[in-house]
């Protein structure tokens, strides 16, 4: 976990997130790097006393790594992907924040959550789809100024060292049809979304507002590659273990562009390439275990396309490339 700017180490990694998240979120350079500057200025001490460490709102369409990045930052801060998380969607009417924030016997979702986030040692309080949330609600959350919240129970929640992190899909029908636009341009609009949106006084509550772009087919691609890899890698492991000797799993190039055509999405960026690259990776592997030409005493397999445009686990030895 990241101590102090003054404690033995803490400045070189405090020096590494801006380029951590550069390579976790493809494609959102100036997104992740005001991200990584908001929690820096907030883990360095810079931000008033009685204030959260920063509060920031994060727009974007989906599947553009808005939740990735945070849940990125907080693993390389502190060592674990754990975030007070509130889909604040749930409260879309004034008949469930007794929900979120309880009754006076029970503290309520918030409460829970942040209790289950110290204890996991993480410090981002993370509100999704902050604009679906009943007025009240968004209120509410994003009036914690003073870093103080007051629960149904009575309870006073100092909220004083975490970082509060609200996430958008404000103007993203918008911004998937300004492909190819400017970045400065959709920033522009989807700002202006969030204004017409949000009233001034809400919106003047952040500290950072950042917005993620649409990803383009190349972008997808790296993206593809980094999910590849994390499923190799995992598969890998899943061999050996079973085999009881090292199993190493590779892939042709070809197998990244197979993917990536099948799981390109104009409107929902990456999130649907995950479920494309994990069905189609173990289907290969199952399918060349059940055919008995993959299993104990195989040290390699090779990811290759087939004629037929399907991807299959071969046990040969190919120049791969990822």
């Amino acid at each position: 976990m990241a101590g102090t700017s003054n404690e033995p180490g803490g400045l070189a990694l405090y020096r590494g997130l801006r380029a951590h998240l550069g390579s976790a979120v493809l494609g959102q350079e100036e997104a992740v790097s005001g991200l990584a500057d908001a929690l820096l200025a907030g883990e360095m001490g810079h931000t008033p006393p009685g204030r959260p460490r920063s509060l920031v709102l994060v727009l974007g369409p989906t599947g553009t790594g808005k939740t990735k990045a945070v849940t990125a930052a907080s693993r390389y801060l502190y060592g674990t992907e754990a975030t007070a998380r509130i889909n604040a969607a749930e409260f879309s009417s004034e008949a469930r924040v007794p929900l979120l924030l309880g009754t006076p016997g029970e503290p309520g979702l918030l409460g829970r959550r942040i209790g289950e986030l110290r204890r996991a040692g993480g410090r981002i309080l993370l509100l999704d789809e902050i604009e679906k949330a009943h007025p009240s609600v968004s209120d509410y959350l994003l009036g914690i100024e003073e870093a103080q919240v007051t629960l149904s129970n009575g309870e006073t929640l100092d909220l004083s060292d975490l970082h509060i992190v609200a996430t958008s899909n404000i103007g993203s029908a918008g911004v998937i049809e300004m492909e190819g636009v400017a970045r400065a341009s959709v920033r522009r609009f989807v700002e202006q979304e969030a204004a017409a949106h949000f009233r001034p006084e809400v919106l003047a509550r952040f500290t950072s507002i950042l917005v993620f772009g649409h990803l383009t087919r190349d972008i997808q691609l790296g993206i593809c590659k980094q999910m590849l890899e994390q499923e190799l890698l995992f598969q890998s492991g899943v061999l050996s273990g079973r085999f009881g000797h090292p199993h190493r799993i590779r892939a042709v190039a070809d197998v990244g562009r197979r993917l990536v055509s099948e799981g390109w999405h104009r409107k929902l960026g990456a999130r649907p390439m995950r479920n494309v690259v994990e069905r189609r990776i173990r289907t290969a592997l199952v399918d060349s275990q059940l055919r008995g030409a993959l299993g104990p005493g195989v040290r390699e397999s090779v990811l290759v396309v087939d004629a037929a445009g399907g991807i299959r686990a071969a046990v040969a030895r190919v120049p791969v490339t990822l």
